[in-house]
């Protein structure tokens, strides 16, 4: 018979699986980044309710570029065979409302999110372990188009989204286990977009709603409860995404099922635009890419392959004290290298960059080491790509110092107490000396 302590290990050792074995988005930095989970939500009142599971600690807030894309990473190794996902954003309460009508769909794909494999990716040539947290990692992609392996996405941002600060949302609808949502949320700061309220966008209230669904008490409606459910086709899903696989009728259970899609065909991401000159410009790997056209550009063709990165740590500094927590989200530390099935099924690990693309976008500046967050003065950053990296601006709030993004008001609070303990500790050595 089992020990009572054997017992327990093993439920520790299920629900720590359950909660850390599904996926989540890890950038835009998420809130809570070291607890928001990969487990799917609850009905109100559970442990991860709707919406964003509940977590509104902000660690970093995360600058988009209106006009131009952010890119969105994913964590974990049970892809569920992938789906279908919403990208949208909310502008009301602090930091968010638990209004459905106020979550507005900026993005929709159609299969293939966040991957493109028959279940999990959890054998030994896929899996990678657990990453500091304890959430599992599985092989990345590096792009938006490999096979077998963990993909992200280039999301366009609409051009006419109100400046200010919002919450960026992504709500995942699995291929394989039915009546289940993910929903991972981020603190975000819109430039580059419109000067007005988000009450008075017309553009904001132009776009539909975040679909909800499988959550009792709270979804409109209830996708197939059957195993192997295939990909969900999202009703009404807005003007902007990609269909990336064909969707399956039985999977829309008792939701509408929907015609097939209509997106606004779109330049792929990094193509020229018609309003600005043609430039060799390298797509970054992190917030922005191209540049701001008159609507939202589009990743339906894939966006470039990132160079393999271990991490991009973004560090904050505590009220409550004066050393630092990083906040690290692991991009891509082992990229699949081919998306043909036959290849697909080996990890491959590699630390050498790719080599610089020969010219780089107006305003971006050499760097050495791809991946890496580098400080463009103290109220620009940038993510190094490929040998360049395109200056993004921080919103006031904030400073970059020694590679580190940080809240200015506490960065100065922080050299202040240091300067007094030096002051302190000078005035301890000269009396001990007298």
């Amino acid at each position: 018979m089992f020990s009572q302590s054997l017992l327990s290990a093993f439920a520790a050792t299920a629900i720590f699986t359950a909660a850390h074995g599904h996926m989540r988005m890890n950038l835009p930095v998420p809130f809570n980044p070291h607890q928001a989970s990969t487990f799917p939500l609850d009905p109100p009142g559970g442990r991860f309710p709707y919406p964003c599971q509940g977590f509104k600690d902000v660690a970093f807030r995360t600058p988009v570029v209106a006009g131009q894309s952010t890119l969105v990473n994913f964590t974990g190794s049970g892809t569920h065979g992938g789906g279908s996902c919403q990208f949208g954003v909310n502008y009301h309460g602090d930091p968010y409302t638990d209004n459905q009508q106020d979550w507005k769909t900026i993005y929709t794909i159609i299969g293939g999110c966040p991957a493109e494999t028959t279940g999990n990716l959890e054998d030994p040539a896929h899996f990678l372990g657990l990453d500091a947290d304890g959430f599992e990692q599985a092989v990345h992609c590096g792009d938006d188009k490999g096979l077998n392996c963990v993909r992200q996405f280039n999301v366009a941002i609409p051009a006419d989204l109100p400046n200010g600060n919002a919450t960026f949302a992504w709500i995942w609808y699995n291929k394989v286990t039915a009546g289940e949502v993910y929903m991972t949320c981020a603190p975000i700061t819109v430039t580059a977009g419109v000067d007005i309220p988000a009450d008075e966008s017309t553009f904001l209230d132009s776009l539909p709603a975040m679909l909800v669904a499988n959550i009792p008490g709270v979804g409109v409606c209830t996708t197939s409860k059957t195993g192997d459910q295939g990909v969900f086709n999202i009703p009404n899903p807005g003007r902007y995404g990609v269909q990336l696989i064909e969707p399956d009728p039985h999977a829309a259970g008792d939701c509408p099922v929907a015609p097939p899609a209509q997106f606004v065909a779109l330049p792929p991401v990094g193509a020229p635009h018609a309003d600005i000159p043609t430039v060799n410009t390298p797509a970054p790997p992190a917030a922005t890419t191209g540049r701001r056209p008159g609507r939202p550009i589009s990743s339906a063709t894939g966006a470039a392959p990132t160079t393999p990165t271990s991490t991009i740590a973004v560090t904050v500094t505590s009220a409550a004290q004066t050393s630092t927590a990083s906040v690290t989200v692991t991009t891509s530390s082992a990229v699949q290298t081919s998306s043909s099935p036959s290849q697909a099924a080996t990890a491959t690990f590699s630390t050498t960059p790719a080599a610089p693309t020969p010219s780089a976008g107006a305003g971006a500046v050499p760097c050495p080491v791809s991946g890496q967050l580098i400080c463009i003065g103290e109220t620009q950053f940038g993510i190094c790509n490929s040998g360049f990296a395109t200056p993004q601006q921080l919103n006031l709030e904030q400073v970059c110092r020694n590679g580190k993004v940080t809240l200015r008001l506490l960065e100065d609070e922080c050299h202040v107490v240091n300067a007094r303990s030096e002051e302190k500790r000078g005035a301890f050595s000269w009396w001990r000396w007298i």
